[in-house]
């Protein structure tokens, strides 16, 4: 064999391999998304079951987000020191395994301990695929980001759309399980075509440096804007715009909808436009959205249709903004993707934390429609930083 023909034999394989691993990361995320779907169909027979209060559930759930939080500050080390690869593959069965416990938990302080610790899977796992998925673009050369976070926007749906309609045929532990089993066993057949990255850093604490903070920022403001609209887009049309029930969750549904869209269509755009233009794009067309959200509260009595237009807007917009920023992490050229894509992470769902009780405060001190302005702010702001934080190329 000549060397040029040597070189063409080792990239057909590094291609080959890729292209595996990337349906292994797909699973991954899409397995990371269902369960979280089955998971929010499980929330108010829990709470009925266990007689819980609006508080003591809040304090349930914070228990969740604490040990999602937690673990996500502590995975970039477990990913320099034994890599995403390993690290998804037990998060992932840990996570879809937990899945069924919250049903059958007797009492609180149980059902706190499991929570945690179902947070804590699902938080890693979240970084290790992440990380995963960097490694997978970098060796495709091409952007692939956006359609993995699709497939766990697609997952979520899938997930609460699935539990659902199980739910009145089985009891919840026995829905969770069936779900955990069926998604674990098309994971499990793909788990082993996983990238190594074992090499990639470091396994002791690495501090991000000044663009991984930004990073981080923006994916905390993007993720704070998202949690800000799932949570209060219905309140606004309901109680500002006057809308019907059945109306007034179409908001969440349309936004949903419209982030999914455009994930899957972000590839393409970022291959062809750059990140640094998508991004700035999209936080220009979410802060489009925002005012088309204001103006429907604006005229007479309200037009809902016209608000609900607008999250559709601000859902493409946001939809691609984080894949960029996770993706411009992992191709991180100081031998610690996987602590920067940790850090990012970390800061991003601090942000999905604090973004809805922040909107409530601010309406409270003044209204619902100047928490939505800020959001737009916010939008406008990411769009200023895009070319500072993300660079030009695709990948």
């Amino acid at each position: 064999m000549t060397g040029a023909e040597d070189i063409r034999g080792v990239s057909g394989r590094m291609a080959e391999q890729a292209s595996a691993a990337r349906w292994a990361t797909v699973a991954a995320f899409f397995l990371n998304g269902t369960v979280f779907g089955v998971w929010a169909t499980q929330i108010p027979l829990l709470k009925n079951r266990l007689d819980l209060s609006p508080a003591v559930l809040g304090v349930a759930l914070l228990c969740l987000a604490v040990g999602a939080l937690t673990a996500m500050i502590a995975s970039g080390p477990l990913l320099g020191r034994i890599g995403s690869a390993p690290v998804t593959r037990v998060t992932a069965l840990l996570f879809a395994g937990l899945l069924p416990l919250p049903a059958l938990v007797p009492d609180v302080v149980t059902l706190c301990i499991v929570l945690a610790a179902f947070g804590a899977s699902g938080g890693t796992m979240d970084v290790a695929m992440n990380a995963q998925g960097a490694l997978v673009e970098r060796r495709f050369g091409r952007p692939i980001m956006s359609s993995l976070h699709g497939m766990w926007s697609l997952g979520g749906l899938a997930g609460a759309g699935l539990g659902g309609l199980l739910l009145p045929l089985m009891p919840a532990a026995a829905q969770a399980g069936l779900v955990s089993v069926g998604l674990l066993v098309p994971f499990l057949l793909l788990q082993g075509r996983f990238l190594p990255d074992r090499n990639a850093g470091g396994g002791g604490l690495v501090l991000p440096d000044r663009k991984t903070l930004l990073l981080g920022l923006l994916a905390a403001l993007s993720f704070m804007s998202e949690g800000a609209i799932l949570d209060w887009s219905a309140i606004h049309l309901r109680d500002d715009l006057g809308a019907p029930a059945s109306v007034a969750g179409m908001g969440f549904g349309v936004f949903c909808a419209a982030m999914a869209v455009g994930r899957f269509s972000g590839d393409r755009l970022r291959h062809r436009f750059g990140g640094a233009t998508l991004m700035r794009g999209g936080g220009l067309l979410a802060a489009a959205g925002l005012g088309l959200v204001l103006a429907g509260g604006a005229v007479g009595d309200g037009l809902p249709l016209l608000a609900i237009t607008g999250f559709g807007l601000t859902g493409i917009g946001l939809s691609n903004v984080v894949p960029v920023l996770f993706s411009t992490a992992g191709a991180t050229e100081t031998g610690h993707a996987g602590h920067a894509v940790a850090a990012v992470s970390t800061m991003g769902y601090a942000g999905v934390l604090t973004g809805p009780p922040l909107v409530g405060f601010i309406a409270e001190a003044t209204s619902l429609a100047t928490a939505f302005a800020l959001i737009a702010l916010l939008a406008l702001g990411m769009a200023a930083a895009a070319a500072r934080a993300v660079p030009r190329q695709a990948v």
